[in-house]
């Protein structure tokens, strides 16, 4: 009984103080960190918040540095874009996407450079450019 009369007691002043009086919960800020996951064979992948879309997936070497075939993806799991990387510098053909999932534009890099001819489009897949990097 006395239990009861304690709680009932604390629950009638609680209920009575005004909304400065009220102890006040300290707030808590949540900052969004995005999970990171490597394995022992260079495997990275990075994900979006909640984790159930795959923000970027390729290969690191030894030294931490890209190589091999990388991809970007949209929240909705569309692919924006494919690099390809060899000790962390572009090398070898690229495609960027849309998020519509077409090519915006589509080229090759050596030792980080754009090369050759590039080909730009809009998002109806219409080609609209192309821009020869071998003579400039």
């Amino acid at each position: 009984m006395n239990k009861y009369f304690f709680i009932v007691l604390s629950l009638l002043i609680w209920s009575g103080c005004t909304e400065e009086e009220k102890p006040k919960r300290p707030e808590v800020k949540m900052e969004y960190r995005p999970l990171i996951v490597e394995d022992d064979n260079g495997k990275y992948t990075e994900w979006y918040e909640g984790h159930q879309q795959i923000k970027i997936s390729g290969r690191k070497n030894k030294d931490g540095k890209r190589t091999g075939i990388w991809r970007y993806f949209s929240e909705q799991g569309v692919e924006l874009s494919i690099v390809i990387y060899s000790d962390g510098i572009k090398n070898g053909h690229t495609v960027v996407k849309y998020p519509n999932g077409a090519v915006h534009y589509s080229g090759e890099y050596l030792n980080d450079e754009a090369i050759g001819v590039w080909k730009f489009y809009n998002e109806e897949g219409q080609l609209t450019e192309t821009k020869d990097y071998s003579k400039l």
